[in-house]
């Protein structure tokens, strides 16, 4: 699904320059997916690092240190932050080994808007992603194992499509832009500071691509994506938003395939 635009050099968060490697004989729900994600999603770094000692306003800082699963908010609220220290910040941040959540794709056209919806399971390594109709039922359903492994399939199917990943994302597979890429050296932020979303705290920054605005907020509380917006102008034409999330080990029969092999 595209949003009907005015011509114009296609940006990142809508189509990643690379094709996912993925063999796609006999996967029709495979490979509406990887469309799917990909025109959606942008990012392919995943770098983050902890034990690093965050620069405060009066230099008595929070340290991270080495194995530490998160910042909390209160720490963030100890430090201003800006565009000088904010990757240091996020980099710091940690996603959770094991989490739920309801993303939705929104996209903005002239006239009008299309929403995409899909529920993110993660636990062992492993990631469950199910595509969502409007009605809210399930349509189809991707898992990817640890060994770069991927099953897919439609409702109601018996069996699962498997083949391989290759560079298909994680955060691909959920239609989300990798919040992470922030942290490349190319990237520069126009903006950044301190935003509550649903009363959580968050990391927010600004920074251009491919002549697009973007806009990611990052949470200091569960350390993944929470909202991310993308501007032409001063035109919305995506906005992301994660919501329902839990930090509760999601339930084994949720890594089951139709044929009842756990990937678990």
């Amino acid at each position: 699904m595209k949003p009907v635009k005015k011509e114009k050099h296609t940006p990142k968060h809508y189509l990643p320059d690379t094709t996912p490697k993925i063999a796609a004989a006999g996967a029709t729900v495979l490979v509406l997916l990887v469309v799917l994600s990909f025109v959606l999603s942008s990012g392919w770094m995943h770098g983050s690092s902890t034990g690093i000692i965050l620069p405060g306003s009066e230099g008595d800082s929070p340290t991270v240190g080495t194995g530490s699963a998160l910042l909390t908010g209160q720490s963030v609220d100890d430090i201003t932050i800006d565009v000088n220290n904010a990757k240091t910040v996020i980099a710091t941040l940690a996603r959770p080994a094991a989490y739920s959540s309801r993303i939705e794709n929104t996209i903005y056209y002239d006239g009008g808007s299309a929403a995409l919806y899909c529920h993110r399971y993660v636990r062992d390594n492993v990631m469950r992603t199910d595509t969502l109709g409007s009605d809210n039922q399930v349509q189809s359903t991707l898992i990817r194992v640890p060994d770069s492994k991927v099953y897919a399939w439609n409702a109601g199917d018996s069996t699962a499509y498997q083949g391989k990943a290759g560079d298909f994302t994680d955060d691909a597979a959920a239609m989300l832009p990798t919040y992470e890429d922030v942290l490349a050296d190319e990237v520069q932020l126009t903006a950044a500071g301190r935003q509550d979303i649903n009363g959580e705290p968050c990391i927010a920054v600004t920074f251009e691509q491919d002549g697009y605005r973007c806009v990611y907020a990052v949470s200091t509380v569960s350390g993944l994506l929470a909202q991310a917006s993308f501007y032409d102008g001063d035109t919305l034409t995506r906005k992301v938003t994660v919501s329902e999330l839990s930090t509760e080990t999601p339930d084994s029969e949720l890594f089951t395939l139709p044929d009842g092999e756990s990937v678990i």
